[in-house]
């Protein structure tokens, strides 16, 4: 009998090439995932030398999607209760009108209630609330890149609320945050304030840009 020839090398079932590009592929995601994890890490992390010097573009890239509010072996759960209202300057035709406030926050959770799967549509505005927040001064005129994306973002929600409930064009919306304090428990010496605290942004102009594709004035 003759010996066996030993086999000379696995055949994977793909060319140079191909395995090529099934490598750079896996290369590409790896380091899309390692930048990923790295840009929350530090934007959950405390304060530390790279995230000062790179805050800009860790917050450009986590706004408004990406938004945490707890940090990292800090958490604190949310300890105000808002909505977000929004009315409109309509062009009916015949006169412009001021439409009255619309919560928009009480349609979002109307939404989801009673939903074994819930949608996170809610949290659009919450996010959005709070990006624009972080990113502009107390006259409201933004601070960086993520402020103006974080205006544009929140004007867009809104009018996508708004232009099913409104017939007309819209030519002004605007915004205005109701904020009340969560009451401290029986136990606590803390006190809480009451009432509603109202914050009310400037009228911004609305124009065609402004709307989703296929959505109507």
């Amino acid at each position: 009998m003759e010996p066996e020839s030993e086999p000379v090398g696995e055949d994977t079932g793909l060319s140079t090439r191909a395995t090529a590009l099934v490598a750079a592929a896996a290369g590409a995601v790896a380091l899309a995932v390692a930048v990923h994890v790295a840009m929350v890490l530090l934007y959950v992390l405390p304060e530390n030398v790279v995230s000062e010097r790179y805050g800009s573009q860790v917050h450009g890239y986590m706004s408004p999607e990406l938004v945490q509010n707890w940090a990292l072996f800090a958490p604190e759960p949310l300890y105000v209760n808002r909505s977000l209202h929004a009315r409109a300057r309509v062009d009916t035709g015949a006169a412009t009108v001021t439409t009255d406030w619309f919560n928009l926050s009480a349609v979002d959770l109307a939404g989801t209630q009673g939903q074994l799967f819930p949608s996170h549509t809610r949290n659009q505005l919450r996010k959005g609330w709070d990006t624009f927040d972080e990113t502009h001064d107390a006259e409201y005129r933004s601070t960086s890149i993520a402020g103006a994306v974080s205006k544009s973002f929140l004007k867009r929600v809104a009018l996508m609320r708004l232009s099913h409930q409104i017939d007309g064009t819209i030519s002004y919306v605007q915004l205005r945050s109701a904020k009340t304090y969560v009451p401290e428990p029986p136990w606590s010496d803390r006190s809480t304030r009451e009432g509603v605290y109202y914050e009310v942004l400037p009228w911004w102009q609305v124009g065609v840009h402004d709307f989703p594709e296929g959505s109507s004035r």
